[in-house]
């Protein structure tokens, strides 16, 4: 009996160590994803892709640092080049082995990228994007 429910728990508790460290990310990007849902819901628009957003009145991508997370930015992806859509967040993930997975994402980093989806006067946040697996992602 204590072998079947050792089968079962230690797995489970293994997902459950990755997606607290993973959920570090989305605590983080709080303050992005609120400065992008005032930007929108002031200007019915989402903000354009500027790496400095003065619009947004939110910290340079290097300023939102953690334990298991590397940057959290608006409008960039995780190398700072500047994503195709305004308002996207990406938020860097350590390093696979940082996290307790035991890959990297598919393309070879551990991001969770928040887009935008325009819903009447708010947003909603889709994290389909991203490359740290479904199991893992916050959920919006």
């Amino acid at each position: 009996i204590i072998g079947i429910l050792a089968a079962i728990a230690i797995p489970a508790y293994s997902d459950y160590t990755i997606k607290s460290r993973v959920s570090e990310g989305a605590s983080l990007s709080g303050a992005a994803k609120t400065a992008v849902d005032i930007y929108y819901s002031e200007n019915g628009t989402l903000p354009e892709v500027d790496v400095t957003h003065p619009e947004l009145a939110i910290s340079l991508a290097g300023s939102y640092k953690a334990k298991y997370v590397s940057s959290v930015s608006v409008g960039t992806n995780g190398d700072g080049a500047a994503t195709a859509d305004p308002g996207v967040i990406t938020v860097t993930l350590k390093t696979a082995s940082d996290l307790g997975l035991g890959e990297a994402g598919k393309d070879g980093t551990n991001t969770i990228i928040y887009t935008p989806v325009p819903n009447g006067a708010a947003l909603q946040w889709n994290t389909d994007d991203s490359t740290v697996p479904a199991k893992y992602r916050p959920k919006t």
